[in-house]
């Protein structure tokens, strides 16, 4: 690089408003402004980084002051243009409130101001991260806002508004800067190969404006980068290996083995993006994000998404839209639980092993459904029988026994592990007169889980169920205002089943289902039910493997799983300690005469 080498950003910083990309609402207004002589004194310019604020600012410094204009853009020929645009015009001064962010700094301004202009028309202040200014330093800019001298002009620019008081907010014209859409950054990006003479190939630009995230400054220092690794050629090997990540196609590789089911093929590309040092967290992150534009690329209608992920099409083409979700809730759930792993690769293969071996699963003699990790923001799940016979009630007493695989003791009619402070009801409301208890743990997929689980899919209520599954998100809200831990722990379930009076939640770890069923937890969650659904309601929680099981053994069966077919003595009494019995057996109840 030569002694007077300007960083890329620097040198394709746009120089007028035509050079503007991705902000037509704010180059039309300011435009319109200038034409018509009605520029205010004061503008806030806010937006994620590298989106072009600063540069507006000098752009319209230029315009305001330039001597030979055309139109509204400024000549940038003319002495004025020049100076402004090398920084060394003293009328025009930019101060970062970074550094500058106290009292007496702006007090020296508020004192500057007052001065006409040396050889402007106007003297513009350029004030960036004007956020970062001290309470005291916003009120000494304030009386100079509001009343500011004629020659001077004011323009703000941050990126986290909310941080200003709405006093400096109310006396400035705001203009909203919005993350630039990738199609723009990648033409930007190959007039600038073009013009600096790089060889580039066209998934590497999308690929890099992907990364950008909506920064065009991000965007040209990352090709500049990639441009010195490669010697002047860029290829998609090049934007992997400068940023961190995966090569594009070899994610493409991954996720096809995964659906062929080749678990050899896809052990071996994680094998040699660990010998390549790649770390397992960023891994995760580009498979979740392949999987998600391959997903837009299916859901697309028109060929946009096809342009935007060249190579996409044909793979989108096979793949299945509720294997596409199960990955992606999958592969997400794993990346939250990388921080708290010691062998965070250990936990990517056996994640992505079980996106290779996933099934559909039929329910019922219905059409195939995802398994329970498939799901949107509430996963939907199967639904119950058209079938509805009269069958004994299941009470939230007993749902406990259905924790399989827990090592916990089922109570009924007290309370016990998942429903303490929880008493049970009868259809008058009133507590039983019995009080059974089990006397041992229920450990295993037993057929007496089966049971429980069966009799609540037969008493299942869509109806309700497809309500809760609109109003998921409310719930999380009641359950954040609350008890902000319970909503952390809610938010990785799935609702799977309900009845009248219970809803059934499915987690992918044991510590989830367990933290659940704690009783301050279950407490909120129950109160942001009952808020949500306008009715009283308690929850179960269990294993998503256990719910897959269940559904998985009971695909089309009419059998009962009532135990012994020929013993109908209790089955139709509404007696707590007699379901109680039929339930577990008359050697594992005892009842108790409280």
């Amino acid at each position: 690089m030569g002694e007077g080498y300007q960083a890329l950003y620097r040198t394709w910083r746009p120089q007028s408003f035509a050079d503007l990309v991705g902000q037509p609402h704010v180059t039309q207004t300011l435009t319109n402004a200038i034409q018509l002589g009605q520029v205010a004194h004061a503008y806030l310019f806010c937006g994620p980084r590298g989106t072009g604020k600063t540069s507006a600012a000098k752009v319209l410094a230029k315009a305001v002051n330039c001597l030979s204009p055309i139109g509204a853009e400024p000549c940038n020929v003319c002495a004025v243009c020049q100076s402004i645009r090398e920084g060394t015009n003293v009328d025009v001064e930019e101060i970062d409130a970074a550094s500058n962010r106290g009292v007496d700094e702006i007090r020296q301004l508020r004192d500057k101001v007052q001065y006409a202009p040396a050889n402007l028309k106007r003297k513009v202040y350029i004030v960036d991260e004007v956020h970062m200014l001290t309470p005291e330093a916003f009120n000494a800019l304030l009386k100079t806002l509001e009343e500011p001298p004629a020659h001077t002009l004011f323009v703000l620019a941050t990126t986290e508004p909310h941080k200003i008081p709405a006093t400096i907010v109310s006396r400035c014209q705001r203009f909203d800067f919005r993350r630039i859409s990738p199609r723009d950054i990648r033409d930007r990006l190959g007039v600038v190969c073009k013009d600096e003479g790089w060889r580039c190939e066209e998934d590497s630009l999308w690929r890099i404006a992907d990364i950008a995230d909506g920064g065009l400054r991000d965007a040209l220092g990352l090709l500049e980068q990639t441009a010195a690794y490669g010697g002047g050629h860029i290829t998609t090997e090049d934007v992997a290996q400068v940023t961190g990540g995966v090569d594009a196609r070899a994610l493409l590789s991954l996720v096809e083995a995964l659906w062929r089911k080749d678990l050899q093929g896809a052990l071996q590309l994680l094998l040699d993006w660990y010998m390549a040092g790649k770390d397992a967290a960023r891994v995760v992150h580009d498979v979740v994000e392949a999987l998600r534009d391959i997903l837009v690329v299916k859901l697309s209608k028109g060929n946009e998404e096809e342009v935007l992920r060249p190579g996409y099409r044909e793979l989108a083409d096979q793949c299945e839209i509720p294997w596409l979700l199960t990955g992606v809730q999958k592969l997400g759930e794993t990346y939250v639980h990388l921080r708290f792993v010691d062998q965070p690769r250990l936990a990517l293969e056996i994640a992505v092993l079980e996106l290779a071996s996933w099934e559909p699963i039929r329910v019922g003699g219905l059409a195939p459904v995802a398994s329970a990790a498939a799901a949107s923001a509430v996963p939907a799940a199967p639904a119950a029988p058209a079938r509805l016979r009269k069958t004994p009630v299941v009470t939230p007493a007993n749902l406990s026994t259905a924790q399989a695989g827990t090592g916990e003791t089922a109570v009924v009619g007290g309370t016990g592990p998942g429903l303490e402070n929880s008493p049970p009801k009868t259809k008058q409301g009133l507590s039983p007169p019995a009080q059974p208890s089990v006397a041992r743990p229920m450990t295993g997929v037993s057929g007496r889980k089966k049971q429980v689980l069966k009799e609540l899919q037969d008493q299942a209520n869509p109806v309700l169920m497809g309500l809760l599954q609109q109003r998921w998100e409310q719930l999380l809200g009641e359950v954040q205002r609350v008890r902000s831990q319970a909503y952390g722990w809610l938010k990785t379930g799935s609702l799977v089943l309900m009845t009248e009076d219970v809803a059934v939640l499915a987690f992918a770890f044991q510590p989830q289902r367990n933290a659940v069923m704690k009783p301050a937890e279950r407490a909120a969650i129950e109160q942001g039910l009952s808020t949500v659904m306008g009715r009283p309601l308690q929850v179960l929680a269990l294993l998503r493997t256990d719910w897959e099981q269940f559904c998985a053994e009971t695909d089309g069966t009419e059998k009962s799983l009532t135990g012994n077919p020929g013993n109908e003595e209790n089955t139709n009494t509404d007696d707590l300690a007699s379901r109680a019995i039929h339930l577990f057996g008359r050697e594992v109840v005892e009842v108790r005469e409280d």
